[in-house]
Protein backbone atom coordinates (compact mmCIF):
# COMPACT_ATOMS: atom_id res chain seq x y z
CA UNK A 1 0.00 0.00 0.00
CA UNK A 2 1.60 3.27 -1.07
CA UNK A 3 2.40 5.79 1.63
CA UNK A 4 0.58 9.12 1.60
CA UNK A 5 2.75 11.99 0.50
CA UNK A 6 3.58 14.55 3.11
CA UNK A 7 2.18 18.02 2.40
CA UNK A 8 4.63 20.55 1.04
CA UNK A 9 2.90 23.29 3.07
CA UNK A 10 0.42 23.37 5.92
CA UNK A 11 -3.24 23.09 5.00
CA UNK A 12 -5.39 26.19 5.24
CA UNK A 13 -7.08 26.77 8.55
CA UNK A 14 -10.86 26.53 8.57
CA UNK A 15 -12.31 29.85 7.45
CA UNK A 16 -14.88 31.50 9.71
CA UNK A 17 -16.00 34.96 10.74
CA UNK A 18 -13.62 35.01 13.71
CA UNK A 19 -10.70 34.26 11.39
CA UNK A 20 -11.83 36.96 8.97
CA UNK A 21 -12.06 39.54 11.76
CA UNK A 22 -8.69 38.53 13.21
CA UNK A 23 -7.01 38.85 9.82
CA UNK A 24 -8.68 42.20 9.17
CA UNK A 25 -7.75 43.76 12.49
CA UNK A 26 -4.17 42.54 12.03
CA UNK A 27 -4.07 44.42 8.73
CA UNK A 28 -5.53 47.52 10.39
CA UNK A 29 -2.83 47.34 13.04
CA UNK A 30 -0.12 47.04 10.41
CA UNK A 31 -1.35 49.25 7.56
CA UNK A 32 -4.26 51.37 8.76
CA UNK A 33 -7.91 51.25 7.75
CA UNK A 34 -7.61 52.83 4.32
CA UNK A 35 -5.21 50.13 3.15
CA UNK A 36 -7.54 47.28 4.10
CA UNK A 37 -9.48 45.70 1.25
CA UNK A 38 -11.39 42.46 0.86
CA UNK A 39 -8.66 41.28 -1.51
CA UNK A 40 -5.93 41.92 1.09
CA UNK A 41 -7.91 40.14 3.79
CA UNK A 42 -8.46 37.18 1.48
CA UNK A 43 -4.76 37.03 0.67
CA UNK A 44 -3.94 36.98 4.39
CA UNK A 45 -6.31 34.04 4.77
CA UNK A 46 -4.93 32.27 1.66
CA UNK A 47 -8.31 32.29 -0.03
CA UNK A 48 -10.19 34.24 -2.69
CA UNK A 49 -12.20 37.43 -2.08
CA UNK A 50 -15.41 35.61 -3.05
CA UNK A 51 -15.03 33.43 0.07
CA UNK A 52 -15.51 36.48 2.31
CA UNK A 53 -18.99 37.23 0.96
CA UNK A 54 -20.27 34.28 2.95
CA UNK A 55 -19.64 36.39 6.08
CA UNK A 56 -19.99 40.04 4.98
CA UNK A 57 -21.87 41.90 2.25
CA UNK A 58 -19.08 44.34 1.52
CA UNK A 59 -16.06 46.16 2.94
CA UNK A 60 -18.22 48.62 4.88
CA UNK A 61 -19.89 45.82 6.83
CA UNK A 62 -16.53 44.14 7.43
CA UNK A 63 -15.00 47.29 8.89
CA UNK A 64 -18.05 47.86 11.12
CA UNK A 65 -17.65 44.32 12.47
CA UNK A 66 -13.95 44.89 13.05
CA UNK A 67 -14.70 48.11 14.96
CA UNK A 68 -17.07 46.14 17.16
CA UNK A 69 -14.50 43.37 17.55
CA UNK A 70 -11.96 45.93 18.82
CA UNK A 71 -14.05 46.64 21.93
CA UNK A 72 -15.12 43.06 22.62
CA UNK A 73 -12.92 42.71 25.69
CA UNK A 74 -13.83 46.03 27.34
CA UNK A 75 -15.06 45.28 30.87
CA UNK A 76 -17.95 47.31 32.29
CA UNK A 77 -17.03 48.71 35.73
CA UNK A 78 -19.08 47.19 38.53
CA UNK A 79 -20.82 49.04 41.35
CA UNK A 80 -17.75 48.77 43.52
CA UNK A 81 -15.81 51.06 41.17
CA UNK A 82 -17.56 54.17 42.47
CA UNK A 83 -20.56 56.36 41.76
CA UNK A 84 -22.19 56.65 38.33
CA UNK A 85 -19.85 59.39 37.15
CA UNK A 86 -16.70 57.57 38.21
CA UNK A 87 -17.91 54.43 36.44
CA UNK A 88 -18.82 56.38 33.31
CA UNK A 89 -15.39 58.03 33.14
CA UNK A 90 -13.70 54.68 33.74
CA UNK A 91 -15.78 52.96 31.05
CA UNK A 92 -15.14 55.69 28.48
CA UNK A 93 -11.42 55.52 29.25
CA UNK A 94 -11.38 51.77 28.72
CA UNK A 95 -13.13 52.09 25.37
CA UNK A 96 -10.69 54.77 24.23
CA UNK A 97 -7.74 52.58 25.24
CA UNK A 98 -9.15 49.55 23.40
CA UNK A 99 -9.69 51.52 20.19
CA UNK A 100 -6.37 53.37 20.38
CA UNK A 101 -4.60 50.02 20.51
CA UNK A 102 -5.64 49.27 16.93
CA UNK A 103 -4.13 52.01 14.82
CA UNK A 104 -6.84 54.22 13.27
CA UNK A 105 -9.77 51.79 13.72
CA UNK A 106 -11.67 54.57 15.52
CA UNK A 107 -11.99 56.41 12.21
CA UNK A 108 -14.59 53.82 11.20
CA UNK A 109 -16.79 54.99 14.06
CA UNK A 110 -16.91 58.49 12.63
CA UNK A 111 -18.54 57.11 9.49
CA UNK A 112 -21.82 55.28 8.89
CA UNK A 113 -21.10 52.03 10.73
CA UNK A 114 -23.99 50.06 12.18
CA UNK A 115 -23.56 49.04 15.84
CA UNK A 116 -22.58 45.52 16.75
CA UNK A 117 -23.31 43.48 19.89
CA UNK A 118 -20.19 44.56 21.79
CA UNK A 119 -20.70 48.23 21.03
CA UNK A 120 -24.38 48.00 21.95
CA UNK A 121 -23.46 46.42 25.28
CA UNK A 122 -21.16 49.32 26.12
CA UNK A 123 -23.55 51.98 24.80
CA UNK A 124 -26.35 50.50 26.90
CA UNK A 125 -24.22 50.84 30.01
CA UNK A 126 -23.29 54.44 29.19
CA UNK A 127 -26.95 55.32 28.66
CA UNK A 128 -27.89 53.63 31.93
CA UNK A 129 -25.23 55.53 33.85
CA UNK A 130 -26.29 58.85 32.32
CA UNK A 131 -29.87 58.19 33.35
CA UNK A 132 -28.66 57.27 36.83
CA UNK A 133 -26.96 60.66 36.92
CA UNK A 134 -30.32 62.36 36.42
CA UNK A 135 -30.21 63.27 32.73
CA UNK A 136 -33.59 63.36 31.01
CA UNK A 137 -34.17 61.22 27.95
CA UNK A 138 -33.38 63.92 25.38
CA UNK A 139 -30.16 64.94 27.11
CA UNK A 140 -29.19 61.31 27.63
CA UNK A 141 -29.74 60.50 23.96
CA UNK A 142 -27.76 63.49 22.72
CA UNK A 143 -25.03 62.84 25.28
CA UNK A 144 -24.50 59.39 23.77
CA UNK A 145 -23.74 61.04 20.43
CA UNK A 146 -21.43 63.60 22.08
CA UNK A 147 -19.55 60.93 24.03
CA UNK A 148 -19.17 58.92 20.84
CA UNK A 149 -17.44 61.83 19.14
CA UNK A 150 -15.16 62.25 22.16
CA UNK A 151 -14.32 58.53 22.25
CA UNK A 152 -13.44 58.23 18.57
CA UNK A 153 -11.49 61.49 18.31
CA UNK A 154 -9.52 60.78 21.49
CA UNK A 155 -8.75 57.23 20.38
CA UNK A 156 -7.47 58.54 17.05
CA UNK A 157 -5.33 61.12 18.83
CA UNK A 158 -3.91 58.45 21.14
CA UNK A 159 -3.42 55.75 18.51
CA UNK A 160 0.18 54.62 18.48
CA UNK A 161 1.20 57.15 21.10
CA UNK A 162 4.00 55.92 23.29
CA UNK A 163 5.11 53.16 20.94
CA UNK A 164 7.99 55.17 19.51
CA UNK A 165 9.91 58.17 20.76
CA UNK A 166 8.65 61.46 19.28
CA UNK A 167 10.56 62.72 16.27
CA UNK A 168 10.55 66.03 14.40
CA UNK A 169 8.53 64.30 11.67
CA UNK A 170 5.51 63.46 13.85
CA UNK A 171 2.35 65.49 13.34
CA UNK A 172 2.40 66.80 16.91
CA UNK A 173 5.99 68.00 16.52
CA UNK A 174 5.17 69.73 13.24
CA UNK A 175 2.05 71.32 14.72
CA UNK A 176 4.03 72.54 17.71
CA UNK A 177 6.65 74.04 15.40
CA UNK A 178 3.90 75.78 13.44
CA UNK A 179 2.48 77.49 16.53
CA UNK A 180 5.88 78.44 17.93
CA UNK A 181 6.99 80.11 14.70
CA UNK A 182 3.85 82.18 14.08
CA UNK A 183 4.45 85.94 13.79
CA UNK A 184 3.78 87.32 17.26
CA UNK A 185 2.42 90.57 15.88
CA UNK A 186 -0.31 88.82 13.90
CA UNK A 187 -1.04 85.88 16.21
CA UNK A 188 -0.14 87.10 19.73
CA UNK A 189 -2.56 84.80 21.55
CA UNK A 190 -1.56 81.64 19.70
CA UNK A 191 2.12 82.43 20.24
CA UNK A 192 1.52 82.92 23.96
CA UNK A 193 -0.40 79.63 24.18
CA UNK A 194 2.02 77.70 21.96
CA UNK A 195 3.67 75.66 24.76
CA UNK A 196 0.26 74.46 25.96
CA UNK A 197 -1.52 73.91 22.65
CA UNK A 198 0.31 70.68 21.90
CA UNK A 199 2.03 70.05 25.22
CA UNK A 200 0.98 68.61 28.53
CA UNK A 201 0.16 65.10 29.62
CA UNK A 202 -1.98 63.28 27.06
CA UNK A 203 -4.07 61.44 29.64
CA UNK A 204 -4.59 64.60 31.69
CA UNK A 205 -5.84 66.45 28.61
CA UNK A 206 -8.26 63.64 27.76
CA UNK A 207 -9.55 63.47 31.34
CA UNK A 208 -10.09 67.24 31.38
CA UNK A 209 -12.11 67.11 28.16
CA UNK A 210 -14.33 64.34 29.52
CA UNK A 211 -14.89 66.23 32.79
CA UNK A 212 -15.93 69.32 30.84
CA UNK A 213 -18.41 67.27 28.80
CA UNK A 214 -20.01 65.69 31.86
CA UNK A 215 -20.03 68.99 33.78
CA UNK A 216 -21.78 70.60 30.83
CA UNK A 217 -24.38 67.84 30.71
CA UNK A 218 -25.08 68.20 34.42
CA UNK A 219 -25.38 71.97 34.07
CA UNK A 220 -28.36 71.61 31.74
CA UNK A 221 -31.75 72.49 33.32
CA UNK A 222 -33.11 69.26 34.83
CA UNK A 223 -36.10 67.56 33.26
CA UNK A 224 -36.31 70.07 30.39
CA UNK A 225 -36.60 68.20 27.09
CA UNK A 226 -34.03 69.80 24.84
CA UNK A 227 -36.08 69.22 21.71
CA UNK A 228 -38.85 71.47 23.11
CA UNK A 229 -36.70 74.43 24.05
CA UNK A 230 -37.14 75.98 20.61
CA UNK A 231 -40.14 76.56 18.40
CA UNK A 232 -38.04 75.97 15.29
CA UNK A 233 -38.54 72.54 13.79
CA UNK A 234 -35.06 71.06 13.40
CA UNK A 235 -33.98 69.50 10.14
CA UNK A 236 -33.61 65.72 10.16
CA UNK A 237 -30.24 64.66 11.53
CA UNK A 238 -28.31 62.28 9.32
CA UNK A 239 -25.36 60.23 10.38
CA UNK A 240 -26.22 60.32 14.09
CA UNK A 241 -24.63 57.37 15.81
CA UNK A 242 -23.98 55.94 19.23
CA UNK A 243 -20.48 55.78 20.66
CA UNK A 244 -19.76 52.28 19.41
CA UNK A 245 -21.74 52.17 16.20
Amino acid sequence: MPQARSRSRPSKSMLGLDAVLAATIALVDELGCEAVSLRRVAQALQTGPASLYVYVRDRQELMALVLDHAVADVVVPDDGAGDWRTRLELLVGRIVTALAGHNDIASIGLRDALPGPHGLRLTEEMARLLRTGGLDDDACSWAIDLLGQYIYSTALENAGAGTDPPTPETFTARLDATFRTLPAGRYPTLRALAPSLTGGNRDARAAWKLRVIIDGLLAQPPHTPLSRETHVTPAPVTGRRGPLS
